[in-house]
């Protein structure tokens, strides 16, 4: 067996979590609580790469489908907010932003909180790239009762 070691880094990063990216996603939060999706047209390019939990979506249905919470849930808060930037010494910046989202259905009332996590790639002040993960369960079970309701 062979074994290797090194000390060379591919790349390292100058981290800040009160600079404009950091703060304009955490305002990307906010205003999504308050269904108010203009700073979301604004910041993310027309061409953004998304994908939720690996599912490729664009701009549009990203913005379509979270704007259907509003819908869905009576309220929505947020707890638990951090988020910074990294600097990479390559030229890539990426914003990783950690949340907890707690939701009261407006057809099964039930109350659901979840963790997520989300990392924004920055392109000459664009989103170019969205990521976001957590367990999207609870929205399909109230979607579903909302579907239940209408029949």
């Amino acid at each position: 067996m062979i074994f290797s070691c090194s000390n060379q880094q591919q790349s390292t990063a100058v981290v800040k979590s009160d600079d404009e990216l950091t703060l304009n996603v955490q305002k990307l939060l906010k205003v999504y609580v308050e269904n108010d999706f203009t700073l979301w047209e604004e910041l993310f390019s027309e061409d953004c790469e998304v994908l939720f939990n690996n599912i490729p979506l664009d701009k549009k249905s990203v913005i379509a489908g979270i704007s259907q919470d509003h819908t869905l849930f009576k309220s929505i808060e947020v707890t638990d907010d951090y988020a910074h930037t990294n600097y990479f010494n390559n030229g890539q910046v990426w914003t990783n932003h950690w949340f907890t989202l707690t939701f009261v259905g407006n057809f099964t009332g039930e109350t659901t909180s979840t963790r997520a996590h989300t990392d924004l790639k920055w392109e000459n002040g664009k989103v170019v790239r969205f990521q976001v993960y957590y367990d999207p369960t609870f929205q399909i079970k109230e979607a579903t009762a909302m579907s239940e309701m209408s029949k």
